[in-house]
């Protein structure tokens, strides 16, 4: 429980930095860089004189390289590679696509058949940009596509951090309100496989939504927002139980006179699955949406609502491989409760005769 408050706390401060930096940017970006400045300059003293001068120091001799990605331990390297994979089923649509979609304009409001008065703050609709040199309305931002509600920083920033916000509170109060209810409690390899599967769903329903629903093909506004709503928050819930039961997992199976390392090594497969997800949600968004030109030539971008859907397609096989991958834990121990149901029983499925220890190693005879 203590793991799950901490790191959701701190994933929702993350979320307020993000509704902050938005609004503020809607001033002028010397202010936002100058009040995160300022906030670094208020935490620095607490960092200094309030921790203990030996945190990250090492007790006789620094470990070497070899001795850090030694992955003798099965289970967290099993896990490790499920994190990966976990937060890159995020990162493919929600770090550079979503954001990019959210702020894109109307298609079919761009190019010299919208004319626009520069004097007039409504010539122009849904996010598209009344260019003064040009007198008609313009993508300001061609590389982020067209196709979406066009909203401005403030409301992009409201929805980022509002995900935020949530993922970190409902990670935090997951085992009070969702494992133990469930009886899920502590977490084992099979309740992360469920709701890894779970996680499944909302990246599908998404991708399904967006490539085949007459809301987003015909754009139907106010049902896009409520159609990008409904995934954004079903996501975040389902995918802070994962984060949760993984945040609890990676401590029962590291090693125990090697905890500081297998932590690190499993929260830098977590910093990768990150990478993967952001750099290839950019290569994927901008190159899956064919270019819409207007009757007169004009160029309004890339198809946003096809790239984001394919954006939801990868994070959908991310988190289906997640889920496989934590299947070959080896750690069958507990079953899996659904509430008063029993859906696995609490059996070994091991060879007869065969034992594992913590780590998932054959243990001596």
């Amino acid at each position: 429980r203590l793991v799950s408050l901490l790191t959701g706390w701190k994933n929702s401060l993350k979320g307020v930095g993000y509704f902050l930096g938005s609004a503020l940017l809607e001033v002028s970006y010397e202010l936002a860089l100058g009040f995160m400045i300022g906030l670094i300059v208020i935490a620095l003293p607490f960092a200094i004189f309030g921790l203990s001068k030996d945190l990250g120091t090492a007790k006789k001799t620094n470990a070497t390289f070899r001795e850090i990605f030694v992955l003798d331990n099965w289970n967290l390297t099993c896990l490790s590679v499920a994190r990966l994979f976990l937060f890159a089923s995020r990162d493919f649509w929600f770090e550079v696509p979503l954001p990019f979609y959210l702020r894109s304009p109307d298609c079919n409001t761009l190019g010299p058949e919208y004319t626009c008065s520069p004097d007039a703050d409504d010539s122009c609709l849904r996010g598209a940009y009344c260019d003064p040199s040009l007198d008609y309305c313009t993508n300001i931002n061609t590389g982020g596509g067209c196709g979406g509600p066009g909203l401005n920083r403030v409301v992009v920033g409201a929805f980022l951090g509002g995900y935020i916000i949530l993922y970190g509170q409902v990670q935090s109060w997951t085992p009070q309100l969702i494992t133990g209810p469930l009886k899920q409690t502590p977490p084992n390899k099979m309740t992360e496989v469920f709701w890894g599967l779970v996680n499944v769903y909302p990246t599908l329903i998404a991708a399904i939504v967006f490539y085949a629903s007459d809301v987003f093909i015909n754009y139907y506004l106010p049902g896009m927002i409520t159609w990008l709503l409904v995934i954004i928050i079903s996501f975040a819930v389902i995918f802070a139980i994962n984060s949760s039961i993984h945040s609890f997992l990676v401590v029962k199976y590291a090693a125990s006179d090697k905890v500081a390392v297998s932590v690190g090594v499993y929260y830098m497969s977590n910093a990768l699955g990150r990478l993967t997800g952001t750099l290839g949600s950019g290569f994927i968004y901008t190159y899956a949406g064919e270019e819409i030109t207007s009757a007169s030539g004009y160029f309004a971008g890339t198809d946003a609502r096809i790239g984001l859907a394919a954006c939801f397609v990868a994070g959908t096989v991310s988190s289906l491989l997640a889920a496989l991958i934590t299947l070959k834990i080896k750690d069958d121990d507990g079953g899996l409760m659904c509430g008063g149901c029993t859906i696995i029983d609490d059996t070994k499925v091991l060879e007869e005769g065969t034992d594992f220890d913590e780590s998932g190693q054959q243990a001596q005879p």
